[in-house]
């Protein structure tokens, strides 16, 4: 039987881990303050759907644990560690993004004019229009074609939704199902880095750069796109997704 006292504390050390508040956490999944506060405290269980958000939240394997078959879940396949810097590798099914896409095409080719069309407090506002978010419901920066050459170059302010249909005005991507590189803006990332304080896009060119051909990883070039999934409200903190394939005959056995 499972002890919910223990359970109850486990979801509380991963919350903080993420630095969130209770009445945080808990209007990403779509639920009271309330309901994750007696879960803490081990009063009782969240449902399977509940906890299958909670998974996706604090990007944990639940859904692997309880065997569900969700193929909308990232799956964990592989964790590689360098130092205390924690690197996974997942596995990312297809999904939409809605939201403002700044295309280099459309400003001459530059993607600094792109971005200079738009404020930077105005680039989130379409996300605010987006229905039928995914939930746990995160800001995502979605960068297109970043290596490339700089007219091929986008640059997103989305967020994953499970409709393609959305209303006048908001941009939709379709991300094809990729492996990833995932990381996060921990303090071992850091350190790693020799920074003081880390961003999420400061991981994308160590990623590249270093870990990627010493661990057997290219480019995936089927469409996917790096990603970077704020898990803050004030964007200071997150996840990195490098698209990738493996190299024949390198990496895992």
């Amino acid at each position: 039987m499972l002890d919910t006292v223990a359970f109850g504390e486990h979801l509380r050390g991963h919350r903080k881990a993420k630095n969130l508040t209770q009445e945080e956490a808990a209007a990403k999944i779509g639920v009271s303050g309330q309901a994750v506060s007696r879960w803490e405290k081990g009063e009782c269980l969240p449902d399977v759907v509940n906890l299958k958000l909670l998974g996706r939240l604090y990007r944990v394997s639940v859904d692997s644990l309880l065997d569900t078959g969700d193929g909308n879940a990232e799956r964990v396949v592989e964790t590689i560690k360098i130092g205390e810097a924690v690197f996974e590798i997942v596995e990312r099914p297809a999904t939409t993004l809605a939201g403002k896409i700044l295309c280099a095409k459309d400003f001459g080719g530059s993607i600094e004019n792109a971005l200079d069309s738009l404020p930077e407090e105005q680039r989130w506002l379409s996300c605010e229009q987006v229905v039928d978010c995914a939930r746990p419901v995160c800001d995502i920066t979605l960068s297109v074609n970043f290596w490339h050459k700089e007219e091929r170059r986008a640059m997103g302010f989305v967020r994953e939704t499970t409709s393609q249909v959305q209303p006048e005005g908001v941009d939709v991507y379709q991300m094809p199902a990729s492996l990833y590189i995932r990381a996060y803006t921990s303090p071992a990332m850091t350190l790693l880095l020799t920074k003081r304080q880390c961003e999420i896009w400061e991981l994308f060119a160590y990623i590249r750069r270093y870990f990627m051909p010493t661990h057997g990883f290219k480019e995936n070039e089927n469409g996917a796109q790096e990603m970077e999934v704020f898990d803050t409200a004030a964007h200071t903190t997150g996840y990195a997704y490098m698209p990738v394939v493996r190299v024949k005959g390198k990496g895992r056995a």
